[in-house]
């Protein structure tokens, strides 16, 4: 609604513009109340409703007062009653107790006549029992005389203690009928005086009042209605009629701003106009409200442009005359924006002075458009002259558009033989170029007229002539100069014949290769099985070895054992010394069989796969000093010192029967090998999560070509020195296998003659580490 009220305003505002410009629009009320016309067409119904809510709560509580004051009224006037009766009764003499219902009646005729003429009430007496002695009339609701008065008015009231004063109640009596009832205490020997009135008949006053109040305020309530209803209809056919007028103007602000116009309303001869809001839009500008002057246009005006208001005082004032103008104005931007007003004269009824309406349309794009175009244009002349081949564009009727100066040369014209509109045929015969010997079509003309063709001109040059038909019917010809390219195809196909001879040599060559090939294959193939049943036999060895090796060690155990009974004597000294002796050699034979065959039965199970480490925490120190003590007595009868230099606390995760067997190893050789009086040293250190065990002799030295072939089963070095020193070779392998295992290495480092290194590498934490690290 607010939109609708703005839009409406402006609209006002637009059309008493239109009307002449008579006053200035801001000093009218209408246009003061305009933005507040959409509240206050809510606030008049709304006003409304409020006043008869209002009203009607004033008539419902006057209406209940005066109900209240009524009963207050009827209660006070038959207290009095009650009063009057009480004194109307002090004046007379005491009476007996056989004359009390007489005097009773009597004084109740007299109040009655006074009071209760017209009304609808009623007095009773009653005696110190409680019983009705007296009433006026003599029955009334089931009042009579000789009935209880508990009866009549309850229990709670009859018994009620009453003093001189009176009391008045509201009350249902016991026939269910709601009354009025004033109660006074009255001399001995009677007891008390009731005067009743019905509510009904209390009120039948204030019903009259309130229904001439009710009547007042429907009327007035349904004409206030009626208004607001008309009020309403008026609303929203205002609205309605705002609606369509807004609507109207929304298609044609959103028809100027889609062509990107403006509408002009230009009074001739005065200094002011108006300007829809795209006008605004076209410049950049934020759109107002009222009337513009041409001062405010002037700075905005071109300086070549400036003299808008002189055009206006040439407008013809000939409504069939149509106005076309151009002029430029400033964007807000700072640029300038061409404009094109076109409109014409009109004159309104009631206004003095004609006006020019019209449009105003920006036509900067258009008149850059075709700035554009020339330029580009005069690029594609450019492009085209400097075009090597022949280039002609022809329009639907086969004249010449465009040619380049190569065209020309071509088929000798000049330049004024081959201007635009020229028949292309005609151009053709008029020219002097060298006559066609020989030619060819290259390709068929298609749907679309497209066609190839070569020529062999009587001067031994060649051309290739393209032709594509256009869109517009028209067709592109683009002759190129080919004479190299046919000496050169000429030069290919000589080419061509020896490329095909040395094709031939390749392909046999290619035939001796892939039989090559195929025997290459076939080796490979046959190695493959040769390694697959030499990998089978090495197995097949090493489960022999073992099985071997549990054999022998059965029997030889055996004679280790008589033969060790034997030496010691156990059961007697044996005759001849000579038998001691031989019972000696068998023992260490034996023994040194059975190293061998433990050797054996190490290896075979390292390649079968079937030993199994057991890593712990391992004290290195305490199981290098277990292996030094075993191999102390060989040391010390060669005279060989061992220098140890070993780190206190050093430990790692390894199997330690492993590591035994490997410094074993290792040592037992370097004590073999090493000369008497020599020394075998064994140091350990620790460094970037390794264990490194050196131990070095100064034996014989091993040969440079024999060290890749040790660490392999049963290898040995020959050597006139290790001739002497029986052994299976299976140490170094033993020893190099099982540091493998761990995740470690083994290298050896030697010269003959000057002794031989071992460094054995054990990771710290335990063959995973190296695992992982990998």
């Amino acid at each position: 609604m607010a939109r609708d009220g703005a839009a409406s305003a402006e609209a006002r505002i637009h059309a008493q513009g239109a009307r002449g410009f008579a006053q200035p629009i801001s000093a009218s009320l209408e246009t003061w109340l305009a933005p507040y016309e959409p509240l206050l067409r809510r606030l008049v119904p709304s006003l409304i409703v409020a006043f008869l809510v209002v009203m009607g709560a004033g008539a419902v509580l006057q209406i209940y007062n005066n109900r209240i004051e009524t009963l207050n009224a009827a209660a006070e006037e038959l207290a009095m009653i009650a009063q009057a009766f009480d004194d109307n009764l002090g004046h007379r003499a005491p009476v007996g107790a056989g004359e009390l219902t007489a005097a009773a009646q009597a004084a109740l005729n007299l109040a009655t006549t006074r009071a209760t003429t017209g009304i609808n009430r009623a007095m009773v007496v009653t005696d110190p029992a409680g019983l009705i002695i007296a009433a006026i009339p003599a029955r009334t609701a089931g009042i009579h005389v000789g009935r209880s008065a508990a009866q009549v008015f309850g229990a709670a009231f009859a018994g009620a203690e009453v003093d001189r004063q009176q009391i008045a109640a509201q009350l249902t009596l016991a026939d269910g009928t709601g009354a009025l009832v004033a109660v006074r205490a009255l001399q001995a020997p009677l007891q008390r005086l009731y005067v009743i009135q019905p509510v009904e008949d209390a009120l039948a006053n204030w019903l009259k009042s309130s229904l001439l109040t009710g009547t007042l305020f429907a009327t007035t309530g349904l004409l206030l209605l009626v208004l607001g209803l008309a009020f309403h209809i008026q609303t929203v056919r205002a609205a309605t009629a705002d609606m369509v007028n807004q609507n109207a103007r929304a298609t044609i602000d959103a028809a100027l701003e889609s062509g990107r116009c403006g509408l002009w309303d230009w009074e001739i001869g005065s200094a002011q106009m108006f300007w829809s809001a795209s006008m605004f839009e076209l410049l950049g500008l934020k759109p107002r409200e009222g009337l513009l002057t041409i001062a405010e246009l002037q700075p905005r005006l071109h300086p070549d442009d400036s003299h808008l208001a002189e055009i206006g005082i040439s407008i013809p004032l000939d409504p069939s005359e149509t106005i076309d103008h151009q002029f430029r104005m400033r964007h807000a931007d700072g640029r300038w924006v061409w404009l094109r007003a076109r409109g014409r004269c009109l004159s309104v009824a009631g206004v003095r002075q004609p006006r020019f309406v019209g449009i105003v349309v920006d036509i900067t794009e258009q008149l850059a458009l075709a700035e554009r175009t020339a330029a580009a244009d005069i690029r594609i002349r450019e492009a085209i002259e400097t075009i090597s081949e022949a280039f002609v564009v022809c329009d639907d009727r086969e004249r010449i558009v465009v040619c380049n100066s190569k065209f020309r040369e071509l088929n000798g014209l000049t330049e004024e033989g081959a201007r635009a509109g020229t028949p292309y045929h005609e151009a053709l015969a008029m020219g002097s170029a060298a006559k066609i010997v020989d030619g060819r079509v290259l390709s068929q003309p298609n749907a679309e007229g497209a066609r190839d063709l070569e020529v062999n001109l009587e001067d031994g040059r060649w051309l290739q002539i393209s032709e594509r038909r256009t869109h517009c019917g028209g067709f592109v010809s683009v002759g190129t100069d080919i004479t190299a390219l046919k000496r050169h195809e000429s030069e290919l196909t000589a080419s061509e014949q020896r490329l095909r001879a040395s094709v031939a040599d390749l392909q046999r060559s290619r035939y001796t290769l892939e039989i090559q090939t195929q025997q290459l294959a076939e080796l490979a193939e046959k190695y493959g099985e040769q390694k697959t049943r030499a990998e089978e036999a090495n197995r097949a060895k090493s489960e022999f070895l073992a099985n071997m090796s549990h054999e022998l060690r059965t029997p030889l155990n055996a004679i280790i054992g008589f033969s060790e009974i034997l030496k010691e004597g156990h059961f007697g000294p044996i005759g001849v010394p000579k038998y001691s002796e031989y019972a000696r050699d068998i023992y260490d034979s034996g023994h040194f069989l059975l190293s061998v065959i433990d050797d054996i039965l190490e290896m075979s199970r390292i390649e079968a796969g079937r030993l199994k480490l057991d890593p712990r925490e391992t004290r290195l120190e305490e199981t290098l000093d277990e292996t030094m003590r075993v191999l102390a007595k060989m040391a010390s009868d060669k005279r060989i010192v061992i220098d140890a230099a070993i780190p206190q606390g050093l430990e790692l995760m390894a199997d330690r029967r492993a590591v035994k067997q490997i410094a074993l190893n290792l040592l037992s050789n370097a004590v073999k090998f090493t000369p008497p009086g020599g020394m075998v040293s064994v140091r350990v250190r620790k460094a970037r999560g390794v264990v490194v065990l050196a131990i070095e002799d100064t034996g014989i030295g091993i040969p440079r070509q024999a060290l890749r072939n040790l660490g392999r089963p049963f290898e040995q070095v020959q050597s006139q020195f290790s001739k002497n020193h029986n052994g299976s070779g299976l140490g170094l392998a033993i020893a190099k296998s099982l540091a493998e295992m761990h995740g470690g290495s083994l290298r050896i480092r030697s010269a003959e003659g000057r002794g031989t290194t071992v460094v054995v590498r054990l990771p710290v934490d335990g063959p995973a580490a190296m695992k992982v690290q990998a």
